[in-house]
């Protein structure tokens, strides 16, 4: 079984615009969390989407 990915609504995010996270967030997925990306570095919770 495959665990749930949890959105992320951080936008400030360096990576945000690649991160399946936060992508999740933008398609209206109700439970997130926001994780420690900053402006200068994406998180270690990062996910590249997927082509």
């Amino acid at each position: 079984m495959s665990e749930k990915i949890v959105a992320c609504d951080n936008e400030k995010c360096l990576k945000s615009d690649e991160c399946e996270r936060h992508q999740l967030f933008k398609n209206g997925e109700k439970e997130y969390k926001t994780f420690n990306g900053n402006p200068d570095k994406g998180c270690g919770k990062f996910i590249k989407l997927a082509k």
